[in-house]
């Protein structure tokens, strides 16, 4: 049995915990055994985890206790006797991870790199130039999200991989959720994501105006939630289309909310792939994302733009006339590199490498 901890800030709703759920929920558990630390307490996916015989062990904030966090992860990796320490991050900061794994005689120190820049960057640039001498393996979600914590180390580019079977489209749950939502007579312009800055939302809300003249039966539908929440509705109220925003908040059943959806819109300004945006192309629905980040080309339905006010809003209009789905077929399936059933032997085939190198 091959032991891995998977180091993470949480195991809440948010795009890395929930990437790295995805792997874990297909790996072999007769050859895996994986454990995970958080920082936060109350995790969407704690009894998930439990029910499959793993272990979370609660650490400090990384941010306000550096030396607390550093002193017992150390002890959780000795403790635990791990093959690997599998570290998840969006910046260098997570030198302190492979540096305690370093010092807990851990073998195998693998950074795994999600996203293409971060909310502190000062942290994350004292770190990286150490970074490199505790790591042994990396992994990235994509070349940008590479180039952002390894610079031009050797990586290995790992996509996301999501469960198809969950998102294709089903006619019938589209049905049942708008009906449940109260959105048949709508056009519904959806999109997921924690709500903050780097996510964008305002960008959408202060189209909603404009798209309102042409198509005053438009409904932006967010779902998620994050520090912006009350900044987000302010701004609603203050553009007068405050009943034709909705905050859904988290979500279980954001494969099912897909379906009721006419348009997803993703405008980030940074992300390390984005998530998302891929669940919601296989959903079938027409997806428009900014081009400030990485594109998966996996299908046809994906229009990339620059964050333009007057390229989004004709580009919306000329989706308006449009059937909202595209067919996403089992040939784009099969060609796909973002099924998780085949990107998680990938993950497989590198752990066991891994160990058999070191």
């Amino acid at each position: 049995m091959i032991k891995i901890l998977q180091v993470l800030g949480g195991l809440n709703y948010g795009g890395v915990s929930s990437a790295i759920m995805n792997f874990y929920r297909k790996l072999d558990k007769t050859e895996f055994h994986c454990d995970f630390t958080t920082t936060s307490r109350g995790g969407r996916w704690e009894s998930e985890i439990k029910a499959n015989g793993g272990d979370i062990f609660l650490l400090p904030s990384r941010s306000k206790h550096p030396f607390k966090y550093y002193k017992e992860l150390k002890r959780v990796i000795k403790n635990g006797n791990y093959d690997i320490v599998h570290s998840n991050s969006n910046s260098a900061s997570c030198y302190l991870d492979l540096r305690a794994a370093k010092k807990a005689g851990c073998k195998i120190r693998l950074a795994h790199s999600h996203n293409s820049s971060c909310g502190v960057k000062w942290q994350h640039y004292i770190f990286k130039p150490f970074l490199n001498r505790v790591t042994t393996h990396r992994l990235a979600c994509s070349k940008p999200a590479a180039a952002w914590l390894f610079g031009n180390k050797d990586c290995t580019i790992l996509n996301n991989g999501i469960d198809f079977d969950k998102f294709m489209f089903d006619e019938a749950i589209r049905k049942k959720v708008r009906c449940a939502n109260q959105w048949e007579d709508s056009f519904v312009i959806g999109h997921i994501g924690t709500l903050c800055d780097r996510k964008n939302q305002r960008f959408l809300i202060e189209l909603m105006p404009k798209i309102l003249e042409r198509k005053p039966n438009a409904l932006l539908v967010l779902i998620g939630s994050g520090e912006s929440l009350s900044e987000l509705e302010e701004l609603s109220t203050e553009l007068c289309v405050r009943n034709n925003v909705k905050f859904v908040g988290n979500s279980n059943n954001v494969n099912e909310l897909l379906q009721g959806f006419d348009l997803f819109c993703f405008p980030s300004i940074y992300e390390g792939l984005g998530i998302a945006y891929i669940e919601a192309a296989v959903s079938g629905l027409r997806v428009i994302i900014s081009d400030s980040i990485p594109y998966a080309n996996i299908g046809d339905n994906i229009k990339v733009l620059p964050l333009d006010s007057d390229a989004w809003l004709n580009e919306i209009y000329s989706m308006i006339s449009m059937p909202p789905r595209i067919t996403f077929t089992e040939q784009q399936r099969l060609n796909s590199c973002y099924d998780i059933n085949y990107i998680v032997k990938e993950l497989e085939d590198f752990y066991r490498r891994a160990l058999l190198n070191s």
